[in-house]
């Protein structure tokens, strides 16, 4: 009797964990759960330096900057909601051999990526 009791009572806390370890799973894997934003380059292997900003935030409000060895040669700004993603293509001449720099800004937060062509 004591065996059988200890078996369900394990069984009864691993079926317990089990749903509630899911149930966080499903919820943390909702990206538009999460308050983040999110920049990359569209094409990485290439010379394009067309980037997009995916916004899964409560900010709407970003300022980008291109920057060729620490010189900014454009910037601008976008307004993407939550749930959208923007691409910003660049058309930028001489830049070989160059470290070019998208930093992107919102709120109180910044990011950058970078590139050498």
């Amino acid at each position: 009797m004591n065996h059988k009791l200890i078996i369900l009572t394990t069984v009864f806390f691993l079926l317990t964990s089990f749903v509630f370890l899911s149930i966080i799973e499903r919820k943390q894997a909702d990206i538009n759960t999460a308050n983040v934003w999110m920049i990359y380059f569209e094409n990485p292997k290439n010379n394009s330096i067309d980037f997009a900003i995916e916004n899964h935030s409560t900010s709407i409000n970003f300022h980008w900057e291109i920057l060729t060895d620490k010189n900014m040669i454009k910037e601008g700004d976008a307004t993407i909601r939550n749930g959208e993603t923007k691409k910003i293509p660049m058309i930028v001449t001489d830049t070989n051999n160059k470290k070019i720099t998208v930093k992107v800004t919102s709120d109180n937060s910044s990011k950058e990526i970078y590139k050498t062509l």
